[in-house]
């Protein structure tokens, strides 16, 4: 189960909702074909790739994915294994993510970077014709420290 944590005592879900975004756990092999309706068109619904991250290292950890940025388009993961980080800009604050196994992520252009703590396994879809990619675009927001993970 994702674990939020949120500036100022407030509630991390609602948050992210307020910017199109929204993380839970699944016990199944898959996002459940009915999940992947709500969010991506028919015809935008196949899993596009399916990747494995290595963990960042602190020199790196603030480039790529790292960088705060915003995609161009609807995204809908799952997390296959291994842990990671995801923060997400909203108007109340940042909200911290913390991605294990069976998190599914939806976003929905907000601003947000990520970092992989442990080698980690995603199966990603997003939205877009067929030759897309995320279309991500740096927004030059300043880095500043990674959270320390929960123990």
């Amino acid at each position: 189960m994702p674990t939020f944590e949120a500036q100022s005592g407030q509630d991390p879900e609602r948050m992210l909702a307020s910017v199109g975004s929204a993380f839970w756990s699944i016990t199944t092999d898959d996002i459940p074909e009915a999940d992947v309706a709500r969010v991506l068109a028919e015809g935008e619904r196949q899993v596009r790739v399916s990747v494995v991250v290595p963990p960042a290292d602190d020199a790196s950890a603030d480039e790529g994915m790292g960088a705060w940025h915003v995609n161009a388009r609807d995204e809908m993961h799952l997390v296959r294994a291994g842990l990671g980080i995801l923060q997400v800009v909203t108007p109340e604050g940042i909200v911290t993510v913390w991605l294990d196994p069976g998190t599914v992520m939806v976003m929905r252009g907000a601003e947000h970077r990520y970092r992989p703590l442990t080698e980690q396994a995603w199966t990603m879809r997003f939205s877009g014709p067929a030759d897309a990619d995320l279309g991500a675009t740096a927004t030059g927001r300043a880095s500043e420290p990674w959270p320390t993970p929960p123990s």
